[in-house]
């Protein structure tokens, strides 16, 4: 069995000699531009609000800039509300079938911000890649799909993550850094069942809550296990939904960098991930000569199980549900021609022709997956069967635009954080500078100056 507790956190403590390579740097500098424009578009959801008034009942010291609110808050919490931010409309990047910078990014600038020291942009460019390494390397471990037991992958694995982060961010030695690793996998845990609901963003903000918390409870002096990821009763056995997780493999050699191989899938609609090469597809489809929608008489879509599992909303009924719908994804776009913060709207999703297309769809699973992505299949395709008994199809996609291996362009990458801080009501001189001081985070001299809190700004109400 390989000590990974103690090889996780001697990494952690390497941290400040640890030596970046630019590839890496890149992937980080990209985690934290997508994900501090879509926790800015997602400051005014409901879900961010509610626990924006939680916060304001529970008071603490001010230690960390929060978007939805108008001064500093404990660490944690701040942690907890931008990530719930980060992940609140779905928009957010993809890797390893979780979601690393909503988590990771969120986290990184509370611990940031509640250091009373200085913090160079390199150490948060550091944190994130050692914080995304962890997460990886655990996550892989595992045979089967946590989705299979009903665990959420992001809420479980994403405490490792955020935990680590915290760590290299406050400069904890092997020993504290152990300690929070074992505190965070203590209070891993999301459920799937509340997909569609204001709870699952919460998964995101929880993750780097408890990454936070561990890590300072870690730091005044909480002991936990030293083999309480891979003990016998540890976190990786208890939450394994068959038992299969790989124990035995060596942990990764120093210099060895998993996110440099996997990089991020950049979403290119702020949907579930599960979604956007079906979407991909139909718009193909509609730029080869759109179908009338009264015409079509069904739709079959092709997907994999593991895809059609994280899609559980059959009919959606809002537009929470329908982030999580095949059905809207591919009856949306056909009749919109777009699946955007436009679309992702209640009146949209409610409304007759596309509640009644959506009721002509079937799903075709296939459990035949990629080799290098274990929930996909080889690709997705949409067939529209018309009245006249014709069918058009779209071309089948493989890979979704702004996966890692057709990233989008920065220019695009710029397009969508504009787009994101547009609709969070910033001013476009600001964020272009916010977008402009990003692309420069690893050599920043103080990253706690990063003006990523809209709100401060009188943004937003």
């Amino acid at each position: 069995m390989t000590a990974l507790t103690q090889a996780y956190a001697d990494r952690i403590a390497r941290a400040p000699a640890t030596a970046v390579p630019p590839e890496v740097a890149e992937v980080a500098v990209l985690g934290f531009t997508d994900a501090i424009g879509v926790m800015l578009a997602g400051a005014g959801e409901d879900a961010v609000r509610a626990l924006a008034r939680w916060a304001e009942e529970q008071g603490g010291a001010a230690q960390s800039r929060c978007v939805a609110l108008t001064r500093r808050c404990p660490a944690a919490q701040a942690a907890l509300i931008n990530a719930t931010a980060a992940h609140g409309l779905d928009y957010d990047d993809f890797a390893f079938s979780n979601h690393p910078s909503a988590v990771l990014v969120p986290t990184i600038l509370a611990a940031a911000d509640a250091h009373p020291a200085p913090i160079p942009g390199s150490t948060l460019v550091r944190a994130y890649a050692i914080g995304y390494e962890i997460w990886c390397d655990a996550f892989t471990r595992e045979a089967d799909l946590y989705y299979d037991k009903g665990w959420h992958p992001t809420a479980v694995l994403g405490t490792l993550g955020a935990a680590a982060a915290c760590c290299v961010v406050w400069g904890l030695d092997a020993d504290r850094s152990r300690d929070a690793l074992a505190l965070a996998a203590s209070n891993a845990g999301g459920i799937f069942e509340n997909f569609g609901t204001m709870a699952k963003p919460y998964h995101g903000g929880r993750a780097a809550a408890v990454g936070v918390t561990a890590a300072a409870m870690a730091r005044h002096g909480l002991r936990a296990s030293a083999t309480a990821i891979e003990g016998a009763r540890g976190m990786l056995r208890a939450f394994s939904p068959q038992g299969r997780v790989d124990l035995q493999r060596p942990a990764p050699e120093p210099g060895h960098w998993q996110i440099a191989r996997r990089r991020l899938n950049i979403k290119k609609y702020p949907v579930v991930g599960a979604a956007q090469r079906c979407i991909d597809a139909m718009l193909a489809l509609r730029r080869a000569g759109t179908p009338d929608p009264a015409d079509v008489e069904r739709i079959v879509a092709h997907v994999s199980e593991r895809h059609a599992a994280v899609m559980p909303y059959h009919l959606p009924q809002d537009a929470l549900q329908a982030k999580f719908s095949l059905e809207y994804a591919v009856v949306g776009t056909l009749v919109h021609g777009a699946m955007g913060f436009d679309q992702l709207q209640d009146d949209c999703v409610l409304a007759p022709q596309v509640q009644a297309l959506m009721a002509r769809v079937q799903t075709v699973t296939t459990d035949a997956y990629e080799p290098d992505w274990r929930d996909a299949a080889p690709f997705d395709q949409v067939h529209l069967h018309l009245r006249d008994g014709t069918v058009r199809s779209t071309p089948p996609v493989r890979r979704a635009t702004g996966h890692a291996d057709t990233p989008l362009a920065p220019d695009e990458i710029r397009a969508k954080f504009l787009g994101c801080t547009r609709h969070a009501g910033l001013d476009d001189a600001l964020a272009r500078a916010l977008h402009d001081d990003l692309q420069r985070l690893p050599t920043l001299d103080d990253a706690r100056h990063l003006r990523f809190t809209a709100v401060q700004e009188g943004a937003l109400p």
